[in-house]
């Protein structure tokens, strides 16, 4: 457990003495999985730290005699792209004095700018290199971040469905021939991206790997713990007001808050009180922090207009129930046959489930985070 103050860092993973709690956690991915021989999908919604907790598990790693690679997949729009970061990440990587000369050699055989870049031949030759690098290490875990981004890339090029399917392959088929561990997280639901593309047999080796929201205790001692000026002094009941209006404990959710407020009392000259906190509240949902859960709605392809019609219901009620979203898509849909509409009602339940943006509560459904639907309400109701 962290003991010193925290940095307030709501943008990149937080590392180092920034990384709060998780202990059992991490232990447990570690003794019972990773140690094993098991391979891990990060299973959580955005924003709850799945690429720190990832970090963190390569640090375990390298305690216990382990050779890691970190693989940020975002901003990898081309297979030729995924190979040069290999190259990149490998080359200074803490083993490589170990892994010989014979292993940039390799790499520096593979041709990365062929005039046809989508050949089979090009590929099958260029992945069995890769391969060939790691089918050798007995104790090696190796982190991929923001996979299913990659993947939606991959997907809106020629031959995409085959480009992404050949990747799945290939990492299946190296999980299950060497002895190297995988972690595979990304901030768009890697779940929902394979289910709706029918390409779920290519995880199903995977153990998915819950991480959830802070515990009330922890979301209090985080608090405590965040570096704030020192006008900044947090009562028993500041922080249990801030968590009243939170309810989803989120790291990140807890640090804007945090942050906010800090920032009204710094430049405004107030004193802390609940006034000052639903001030920080009411700016933040009127803010851009939440952008990005609109945005990625766009992830939902055809479904994407049935989602937003959903989450605009959600946001006006106390509750909506399987039925009632039934009924709200049958209006809407018009001729559609009501056994496809019950279809699209199942997929995306369980997607915006998955997602973070909604969760059952005794037979209807509501957001998960209050923050949410009072931005959602916001921006697409008021």
């Amino acid at each position: 457990m962290t003991t010193g103050k925290i940095t307030i860092k709501t943008g990149p993973p937080v590392e180092g003495d920034d990384f709060y709690g998780r202990e059992k956690e991490l232990q447990y991915a570690w003794d019972y999985h990773i140690s094993k021989g098991t391979s891990l999908l990060l299973s959580a919604p955005r924003r709850v730290g799945k690429s720190s907790f990832a970090k963190k598990m390569l640090y375990l790693a390298e305690a216990n005699g382990w050779k890691t690679m970190y693989l940020d997949l975002q901003g990898i729009y081309a297979e030729s792209e995924f190979v040069k970061l290999i190259k990149k990440e490998l080359i200074p990587s803490k083993w490589w004095n170990e892994a010989g000369e014979a292993f940039l050699k390799l790499l520096e055989s593979i041709k990365l700018n062929v005039g046809n870049i989508d050949s089979n031949v090009w590929r099958n030759n260029t992945y069995a290199k890769i391969k060939q690098l790691i089918e050798k290490e007995d104790k090696m875990l190796i982190v991929i971040d923001e996979l299913t981004i990659y993947l939606n890339h991959l997907l809106a090029q020629e031959k995409g469905k085959e480009k992404v399917e050949f990747f799945l392959e290939w990492l299946r088929n190296i999980r299950q021939t060497t002895k190297v561990r995988w972690i595979f997280c990304s901030s768009v639901g890697i779940e929902n991206f394979t289910a709706m593309h029918q390409l779920s047999k290519h995880l199903n080796d995977l153990h998915s790997f819950l991480i959830d929201a802070f515990t009330e205790l922890e979301a209090k001692d985080f608090i405590t713990r965040l570096k704030v000026d020192e006008k900044t002094q947090f009562s028993e009941d500041n922080i249990q007001y801030i968590l009243n209006k939170l309810v989803w404990y989120l790291p990140f959710f807890i640090q804007i808050i945090v942050e906010e407020i800090n920032h009204i009392i710094v430049t405004d000259n107030q004193q802390l009180s609940n006034d000052t906190i639903d001030k920080a509240y009411n700016h933040l949902v009127s803010d851009s922090h939440f952008n990005t859960w609109d945005e990625r709605l766009k992830e939902y392809g055809d479904l994407e207009d049935n989602a937003r019609e959903m989450l605009k219901q959600c946001a006006s009620s106390e509750g909506v129930s399987r039925d009632g979203f039934l009924a709200i898509l049958t209006s809407k849909e018009g001729d559609l046959e009501i056994r496809k509409l019950e279809t699209v009602v199942s997929k995306l339940l369980k997607m915006l489930q998955n997602d973070g943006y909604i969760i059952a509560n005794n037979g209807n459904y509501i957001f998960r985070s209050p923050l949410l639907r009072d931005f959602w309400h916001r921006r697409f109701i008021l």
